[in-house]
């Protein structure tokens, strides 16, 4: 912070490279790039917006970034305001945020590392801290990593020469002693090296990749990272790719940062940067979680009379309008499609209207049967509450569940939440596992199954999430009612699931495993043999430090206590 207030200063006694131009209450500072595209008027944003040319990219509280198409070329615009005493309080004490960009995307540039061209930075002409401008020039072809790996599916081949490039241009950020604060992929600008694009497509490039950093105005320049920055630096790089790349191309990244930083001294391996990245995650998806308590950009308050929650803000307002005007109606209206109706919960099918034509959702009532039982939904998380934070927790993780897309109660007496409401999006064409494991006669298509639910099981227990009710019928096959062969296991009824920052503990893990494994006692052809399958698959994807026989002894007595348990109760084991 003192160093910021230290170079503000500075800042104040020398001017800034390239012109100053007043016009229309803002103070623009050009770099030659910018003075020879702007002239000597500056940047005409008013006009830009006034006549439309400037479409918005992103838009949120704190910035909103649009692109300009002019003769010369496309141009962004980042306007950035301040949202906050916080915010106010940090433009006092360092430079303008536009301003930082602006030199630190000209500073990287001069390292030979690739970033946004800077055209020009402004202000508000005022001497108090206001909002700020920064106009970049388009990098083109040069696309953020997320959108070209879903633009360009890529073979073998270009993922091996995507990973390695990859951890090539991070050695150099960190041998050039910039370490970037949020080192996230949608921060990283990728295109093909070379005009040749068609032998990339083939799979025949040997030219690589080329990358750019964005938002550059918070990242720190000093010597070579050594290995306590650089490894802080990984993990926060590396978040992204667990969950999306594999463990070979991971490795492969590891490889090539290694050898282009030879002298540096790594007491740690692959491995140590592998389990101190999950504990990250995990620490982060905790917090993620959290924000769907309340408001936040993808999330919205909703009320109407006595019943009020929250919902996603692209559900349609005509649809959600009608649905807390009467949520029980929905189950009760002739042709309402329900699924399960018992004592304690009612779950109907609805239609919910979109631009692309109508989708499926699925709208779950949750009885509250006295006084008492709403008192307790005021000192804690009802059920449809905890479904709606947990699955949204498990998206962040990656785990198959369907989205929620909201979560109500119905009031009484203005304060205590009674009957509790969660509109969930449907798995599409899904068959229930019980049902679908019952009637598949074919073993390749059953150990398909098995295999896939073992891996997310084995997922869902490392990114520590725990499923105290994981039984065959909280689970569903998508897309077994149209392709058997691809289908896949989601996760639903989320009301018994546990989130932490730890790793779910190995009795906790046998015990939720041996209440899947009672599930199926009754169905003769899940034999033995294939329950030891579904447990080598699920100990083969990342399990460690106990063999196979451990787990298995384990098992079979938590089944066997499973079993005596509902016996006692009378309850059948489902």
């Amino acid at each position: 912070m003192l160093a910021d207030v230290l170079r503000k200063c500075g800042s104040l006694v020398a001017p800034a490279a390239g012109s100053s131009v007043r016009a229309n209450g803002r103070v623009w500072r050009l770099s030659p790039e910018g003075v020879a595209l702007f002239g000597a008027a500056g940047p005409a944003l008013d006009e830009w917006l006034a006549g439309g040319s400037a479409a918005v990219v992103k838009h949120g509280p704190h910035r909103t970034v649009y692109r300009v198409d002019l003769a010369s070329g496309t141009i962004y615009v980042k306007h950035c305001r301040i949202n906050g005493p916080r915010a106010w309080a940090r433009e006092v004490l360092r430079l303008p945020k536009a301003q930082l960009e602006f030199e630190n995307a000209a500073r990287l540039r001069a390292l030979g590392i690739g970033a946004a061209a800077p055209l020009a930075w402004g202000t508000s002409d005022s001497r108090w801290p206001g909002q700020s401008y920064l106009v970049t020039r388009d990098l083109a072809p040069a696309v953020p990593l997320p959108d070209f790996l879903e633009a360009h599916p890529l073979t073998a081949s270009q993922r091996q020469v995507l990973a390695r490039d990859l951890g090539t241009f991070l050695a150099k950020l960190h041998e050039n002693g910039v370490a970037h604060p949020d080192p996230h992929p949608g921060n990283l600008l990728v295109a093909w090296e070379g005009e040749d694009r068609s032998r990339a497509e083939r799979g025949t490039v040997r030219n690589g990749f080329r990358f750019a950093l964005l938002d550059v105005h918070a990242i720190r320049f000093g010597p070579p990272l050594p290995w306590a920055a650089s490894r802080e630096n990984l993990v926060l790089f590396n978040r992204w790719f667990q969950l999306r790349a594999s463990r070979a191309d991971r490795l492969r990244f590891w490889l090539s940062y290694r050898t282009a930083r030879a002298g540096l001294v790594c007491p740690e391996g692959p491995k140590h940067l592998e389990r101190a990245t999950l504990a990250s995650n995990r620490r982060f998806w905790v917090a993620r979680t959290a924000r769907y308590k309340g408001t936040h950009r993808t999330v919205r308050k909703v009320r109407a009379g006595h019943v009020r929650g929250l919902a996603v803000r692209d559900l349609p307002d005509e649809f959600l309008r009608t649905l807390l005007a009467d949520p029980d109606a929905a189950f009760t209206r002739p042709g309402a499609r329900l699924l399960k109706e018992c004592a304690g919960s009612t779950v109907a099918e609805l239609e919910l209207p979109t631009p692309d034509g109508t989708r499926a959702v699925i709208l779950k009532r949750v009885n509250t049967r006295d006084t008492f039982g709403a008192l307790k939904n005021l000192f804690r998380a009802s059920g449809v509450r905890r479904s709606w934070l947990l699955g949204h927790g498990l998206c962040e993780r990656h785990l198959p569940t369907p989205r929620p897309l909201a979560v109500f109660h119905r009031y009484r007496a203005g304060f205590l939440p009674a009957e509790g409401y969660l509109l969930t999006a449907k798995v599409p064409d899904a068959v229930g596992l019980p049902e679908a494991v019952k009637a598949c006669r074919e073993a390749p298509v059953l150990r398909a199954w098995m295999d896939k639910l073992a891996r997310v099981v084995r997922a869902m227990h490392d990114r520590g999430v725990s499923h105290r009710d994981l039984k065959a019928p909280n689970i569903m096959l998508a897309g077994a009612a149209r392709d058997p062969a691809t289908a896949t296991p989601v996760l639903i009824d989320l009301v018994g699931v546990r989130a932490g920052t730890g790793a779910v503990p190995f009795a906790r893990c046998a015990k939720e495993l041996a209440r899947l494994n009672a599930s199926f006692l009754a169905v003769r052809h899940v034999t033995r043999t294939e329950c030891l399958r579904f447990l080598r698959a699920y100990l083969g994807a990342g399990a460690g430090g106990r063999g196979w026989k451990t787990w298995w002894g384990a098992i079979c007595r938590a089944t066997r206590a499973k079993v005596a348990k509902n016996a006692r109760r009378g309850r059948p084991i489902g």
